[in-house]
């Protein structure tokens, strides 16, 4: 008998136990698919966030040019009730640049998620971005040479280098002409002081010869403007110190006390774009590549000198004109002409030449940088674009996206 009950105990404490377990699986799962509803409900509605993001990038870069220059007696009220975007496109237009405030997508639902907007000329930004393409002999910037010398000043890669194995070389030399002859049409050899440091197809035949470089990593000068900045990392010079590019020791062999460590120049390139640069909206570093901002590139103090009056364009934005009216509310107040530059540049002078690379708004052929960002329910997400404007619509050259 006592054995009998002793059975039905155990057996009734294992019942217990697997019903037990049973409901703390179906707790467990409806948890879990609770919380992956609440995901794909949040993911869904970053989603919609970042679409709305794009129809207004495309609203402001499609009809920014439109809008009336700032003026002091504007009616903002009125310029409000028939745009609600007017002070944006103001902006755009003038700078090249614009970022929105946090957008409540529904008022009447603050929790139902923000976005931001933030639009750049490819020429205006922290690293304004020069169209690499155009620094060759088909690129039509004549000075071309003498930009890169400043480039490659401004990034301490030195104009000499020691190496390994081929004793000293002139390595300014050899980085611009080997890009030149990746880029140009023809097959010859580009000499630089009398001494041909290029390299056309012959060049990188030896070079995979020498060191059994399988089919699918061979390559050829592309004989054209590249459509990605990356690829300069395939280029004689840049391939055999690719410190130039990214930065960091470029000559790691030496001794340390002769190690000379290099910031990378890819972020001065883009690829797209005009050949101007958007002087209300762009980096010192940039600025200091520009003919008359540099005198002569080929001094000792041409970075010292370049860095100065580049300083003074930057300090120029930041004192109210006189002799115009102007938005007092502004912190920096960007330059209407090549005139207007030069009269509120102080103790500087800059070169005349200066005026055929700057420009003071987007231009037609300007190509923009779009970043969209959504924030809902603790989930973000991030779309990084490259556009142009052609027949009022938005055309997309790169769409990036990121969770």
């Amino acid at each position: 008998m006592k054995a009998r009950r002793a059975s039905a105990l155990v057996m009734a404490i294992w019942i217990i136990a697997i019903l037990s377990i049973v409901v703390v699986s179906f707790a467990l799962e409806a948890r879990l698919q609770a919380g992956v509803n609440v995901y794909i409900r949040e993911r869904s509605r970053v989603n919609r966030l970042i679409d709305s993001g794009q129809v207004i990038a495309e609203m402001l870069l499609s009809s920014y040019e439109s809008v009336p220059e700032w003026s002091k007696d504007q009616d903002e009220k009125q310029l409000f009730d028939e745009d609600r975007w007017f002070r944006e496109k103001q902006r755009l237009k003038a700078e090249g640049h614009v970022k929105t405030a946090p957008i409540l997508i529904d008022e009447e639902a603050p929790d139902s998620g923000v976005v931001t907007v933030e639009i750049s000329s490819v020429n205006s930004g922290k690293t304004s971005a020069i169209n690499i393409n155009n620094l060759s002999s088909d690129g039509g910037d004549s000075r071309y040479q003498e930009r890169w010398w400043m480039i490659f000043r401004i990034c301490d890669i030195p104009e000499e280098l020691a190496t390994e194995d081929e004793g000293t070389i002139k390595l300014w030399n050899r980085l611009i002409a080997s890009w030149n002859d990746w880029r140009d049409k023809d097959d010859t050899v580009t000499a630089i002081e009398g001494e041909e440091c290029g390299a056309e197809s012959e060049w990188y035949k030896e070079e995979e010869t020498d060191k059994k470089i399988e089919d699918e990593y061979k390559r050829r000068p592309r004989n054209n403007k590249i459509p990605d900045v990356k690829e300069l990392g395939k280029i004689r010079g840049f391939y055999e110190f690719p410190e130039v590019l990214v930065g960091g020791v470029i000559n790691p062999w030496a001794d340390k006390e002769d190690r000379l460590t290099v910031k990378g120049i890819s972020s001065f390139f883009g690829t797209e774009g005009g050949s101007k640069l958007n002087v209300n909206n762009c980096s010192l570093e940039a600025l200091m590549t520009v003919p008359g901002v540099y005198k002569a590139a080929d001094e000792d103090d041409a970075l010292l000198d370049a860095q100065s009056v580049a300083q003074a364009i930057l300090d120029a934005k930041k004192r109210m004109p006189e002799d115009y009216d102007v938005d007092e509310t502004l912190e920096e107040w960007p330059f209407k002409d090549w005139e207007d530059l030069c009269r509120r540049v102080e103790d500087e002078e800059i070169g005349s030449e200066a005026s055929e690379y700057f420009e003071f708004g987007p231009s037609q052929d300007s190509v923009f940088t779009i970043r969209i960002s959504g924030f809902s329910g603790g989930m973000s997400k991030t779309v990084e674009a490259t556009a142009y404007v052609k027949d009022s619509k938005v055309r997309y050259v790169e769409w990036k996206e990121q969770l």
